[in-house]
């Protein structure tokens, strides 16, 4: 089994956080809750994609993804 270091579910914990504060009120249906991963999904295929032919810096891929996960855990935890 794979450890996953700390800092790294720090870091998804906080965005949970922040998200939770910013936008409170969590689909109630999955279908639409879903589609909120998605679009956090395609940010963070976006800012790969400018990482990887515009140069663009990582650190925009690494908090794409730590919002996607967020997200994921949000959705989790409102099913």
């Amino acid at each position: 089994m794979h450890t996953i270091n700390g800092d790294v579910w720090c870091e998804i914990i906080r965005e949970v956080d922040r998200a939770e504060s910013l936008h409170p009120n969590w689909p109630a249906d999955v279908v639409h809750a879903t589609a909120i991963v998605a679009e956090e999904s395609g940010e963070a295929v976006r800012s790969a994609l400018n990482h990887v032919y515009e140069g663009a810096d990582i650190e925009e891929v690494k908090k794409e993804i730590v919002q996607t996960a967020a997200t994921c855990i949000r959705l989790l935890s409102n099913m």
